[in-house]
């Protein structure tokens, strides 16, 4: 199990994911940082844990990211290029802040 402060997740989920997405799963780091960044509950629970979505920025792609928070950890479950809903979302939530702030 690979972690940074309040993150965490499999090595061997990380290189499945990387095979999959391309992307490494420490980008969750990134995306859970991002100011802007929208923060859902996904549709199932599976195996009864409530997962999340977040849909944030690494540099200028917008990446989702899937989430358990298990007492003070979050662990990363994936990490992958955002779908074209979320990335609308993302940015109509980012154009809204900018416009208020």
């Amino acid at each position: 199990m690979d972690d940074t402060d309040d993150l965490e997740w499999d090595s061997a989920k990380d290189a499945a994911n990387r095979r999959k997405h391309g992307l490494q799963l420490k980008f969750a780091r990134l995306i859970l940082a991002d100011p802007n960044r929208l923060v859902a509950p996904t549709r199932l629970a599976v195996s009864g844990e409530l997962r999340q979505l977040a849909v944030g920025t690494a540099g200028e792609l917008v990446l989702s990211c899937v989430f358990v928070t298990d007492g003070a950890k979050r662990r990363i479950i994936s990490v992958r290029p955002a779908s074209r809903k979320e990335r609308r979302a993302y940015e109509a939530q980012a154009d809204s802040r900018r416009t208020r702030g």
